[in-house]
């Protein structure tokens, strides 16, 4: 039985905030344009291994009688031709959506070869990562040595128009659409920097490599290792990573699952063999009629970290996959949990493909823990839990946005919180723009060498933005956290 975990960005649950925020080491976004990532989670599974198309003729059922009904009225008397594809494809649309569930997806051609690519790790593009702020779409960063990078697009760049097209209404799923293609030809991109005069820049596409995991020493011989979510091959990246990190000297061992939306299930059961042995039971499915069905540890664990300490480090953006990996250890007693709750996303879907390239996937499953615990909507509780200080979830604030005295809005509270994190405001955190607040951003921009106006726009946003992001990534209290609790295990 090969079970897959995939993140899916098309329906996002409630649980899962829709603002920007800061992260430890980027803003976390909820779709990146061109690579695509996603800030939604979904459960995927490819029962049986290889998967056969669904080919068969449909029944004559009464249930469906209107349905046909419908379809012969719209193609036969609607006022204009129509397509019939689409309509179809719509249909079955809504019926999944019938569901309310944001987990079962029904998937075209198009968008379901887009989603694979995302899980790949391999993508043909132009590598920018971009979010939409308000009716805005804005280039939060290109990738380094990507195409987008080379042609100088630089972070916070508003998208205007692609190919002279404008973005106005457009969603970040549309502009991804429109900025993807093949590697070697080209697209033009429309740009807006700061409060400069539109410019265009020609982008020529390429073939871009994402990594999803990342390694380095820190004191004391204590590793860190990053894994951002489980595309194809991320087992073997970590291994790799395990591998550097014991010819460096590595004597501890931290793993950041930070915003790890999930991914391939498959790659979290080899990396947990590195740490489970043969045999050692990793996670459970169950369905509405069945009992739990075992999956256990199919590798040899890893000599590297036989008696390491190890510590896991979770927060509320650690999904799927992530939640596997981490309750795998934690209830074999291979690592401890630091950070907050978890996601909590505990159920399963099914992959039906058919031969036009669809795919249907819905919820037919839930996992289990080790100890055969659901944390489906509860999350994993961590064996230490750290906070993470306000500024660190505040709203990302848009460089061509004003905000002046006067002002009464939540991104007024986001820039007073942060303010107040960089030492400048003194007053109460609220949602109004008062003289205190103006003084504080006076002050700012004066020690900053920058236009001292008392409104926070443009290069004092953009500045404000990357001091905030430097001194979370000085001052990580959860990986400091983490640090003191792998020094004090034995």
């Amino acid at each position: 039985m090969d079970v897959k975990i995939l993140t899916n960005e098309h329906n996002e649950p409630d649980k899962q905030e829709k603002k920007v925020t800061i992260s430890l080491f980027k803003f976390i976004i909820t779709v990146i344009g061109a690579i695509i990532l996603t800030a939604a989670v979904t459960t995927f599974a490819l029962i049986g291994g290889d998967q056969k198309t669904v080919d068969n003729e449909a029944p004559k059922r009464s249930e469906f009688i209107k349905l046909y009904q419908v379809y012969d009225t719209l193609s036969e008397n609607y006022y204009k031709e129509i397509d019939k594809s689409k309509l179809i494809d719509s249909a079955i649309k809504g019926m999944v959506s019938g569901l309310d569930d944001p987990y079962s997806e029904y998937m075209t051609k198009e968008e379901q070869q887009a989603f694979s690519d995302t899980m790949s790790g391999d993508f043909q593009g132009i590598g920018a990562e971009i979010s939409q702020a308000g009716e805005k779409i804005i280039i939060t960063s290109p990738l380094k040595d990507s195409p987008a990078y080379k042609a100088g697009v630089k972070p916070n760049d508003e998208l205007i128009a692609i190919n002279s097209k404008s973005v106005e209404g457009m969603t970040t799923a549309d502009v991804i659409g429109k900025i993807r293609g093949k590697a070697g030809t080209t697209v033009t991109l429309t740009l807006k920097r700061g409060g400069g005069e539109p410019f265009k820049v020609v982008i020529k596409r390429g073939k871009i490599h994402l990594d999803s995991v990342e390694s380095r020493m820190l004191k004391r011989k204590t590793a860190l290792i990053t894994v951002t979510k489980f595309q194809e091959g991320t087992a073997e990246e970590f291994h790799a990573a395990l591998k550097k990190m014991e010819q460096e000297g590595m004597e501890k061992l931290i793993l950041d699952f930070r915003n790890n939306p999930g991914g391939y299930l498959e790659e979290a059961k080899k990396m947990a063999g590195e740490f489970i042995p043969r045999g050692d039971v990793l996670f459970y499915t169950q369905t509405k009629e069945g009992e739990p069905t075992v999956y256990n540890s199919d590798n040899p664990a890893n000599p590297i970290t036989k008696n390491l300490p190890t510590v896991i480090i979770l927060n509320e953006g650690s999904a799927s996959a992530s939640e596997v990996f981490a309750a795998a250890l934690r209830d074999n007693g291979k690592a401890k949990i630091a950070g907050t709750e978890s996601f909590g996303k505990g159920i399963v879907q099914t992959a039906t493909p058919y031969k036009d390239d669809s795919l249907l996937k819905f919820t037919q499953m839930k996992w289990l823990t080790p100890d055969k615990t659901w944390i489906h909507k509860k999350g994993i509780k961590p064996d230490k839990n750290i906070e993470l200080p306000a500024y660190a979830n505040s709203h990302v604030l848009n460089p061509d946005d004003v905000y002046t005295v006067g002002e009464k809005n939540s991104r007024v509270k986001s820039l007073e919180v942060g303010l107040t994190a960089l030492g400048y405001h003194t007053g109460k955190v609220d949602t109004t723009f008062d003289s205190k607040t103006e003084a504080a951003v006076e002050k700012f921009q004066q020690d900053h060498k920058l236009k001292v106006t008392g409104q926070m726009h443009g290069k004092s946003t953009e500045r404000f933005t990357e001091l905030l992001r430097i001194k979370l990534e000085k001052n990580d209290p959860q990986l400091t956290g983490a640090k003191k609790m792998i020094n004090d295990m034995k």
